[in-house]
C-alpha cells in the first residue's frame, strides 16, 4: 500500500464532492485529493498514469447505477493493481449496498453521517486507521530481520 499516494473520490454529485473537498481542507493530510466521476474514469485515468494511490472513496450507489461488469472489472483492478482499500460509503442503507461490495475483497461499507463533524471524525478514522496499518509484506520483513 502506498501510504503516500493520492486518496481518490469517486463522486458524481457537486453537494457530496464539496463535502469531500471541506473536510480533507480541515483535515489537512499530505496525501493529494484526486476526484473523479464514476470507477471506470479513475481506473482508466490511474492506469494511464501509472498513479498508485492510498485508498479510494466512492459512493456505492454509483455501484448500482453504472454497467455492473465494468464496475466488477474495476474492483479486480484495485485489488490486484492497485494494492489499497476500496471504500464505499452512502447516506442512505439498502442491504443490497451491502452485500455487492461484501462480495468483492478488500472493500469496506460505511454510512455518511448527516452531521459534518461526524462525517469529518469519520473519514480521519478511516484515514489514520490505514496509515498506522502494516501489510503482511511489511509485517514478514520484520519477523524475518528479528529472527536474523
Amino acid at each position: 500500500m502506498n501510504k503516500k499516494g493520492p486518496i481518490v473520490i469517486i463522486e458524481n454529485k457537486q453537494g457530496d464532492r464539496k463535502l469531500f473537498i471541506e473536510v480533507f481542507s480541515e483535515l489537512n493530510y499530505p496525501n493529494q485529493i484526486i476526484y473523479f466521476n464514476n470507477p471506470e474514469t479513475a481506473c482508466n485515468h490511474l492506469l494511464r498514469h501509472k498513479i498508485k494511490p492510498f485508498l479510494f472513496f466512492s459512493d456505492i450507489v454509483l455501484l448500482n447505477v453504472m454497467n455492473h461488469k465494468v464496475v466488477e472489472n474495476n474492483h479486480d483492478n484495485v485489488g490486484t493493481l492497485f494494492n489499497c482499500p476500496y471504500l464505499f460509503f452512502t447516506t442512505s442503507f439498502n442491504q443490497t449496498y451491502v452485500i455487492d461490495p461484501y462480495s468483492i475483497p478488500i472493500q469496506s461499507y460505511f454510512t455518511r453521517p448527516y452531521d459534518y463533524l461526524e462525517f469529518k471524525k469519520m473519514i480521519k478514522t478511516i484515514i489514520d486507521y490505514w496509515l498506522k496499518s502494516k501489510s503482511v509484506i511489511q509485517h514478514s520483513k520484520k519477523t524475518t530481520k528479528t529472527k536474523s
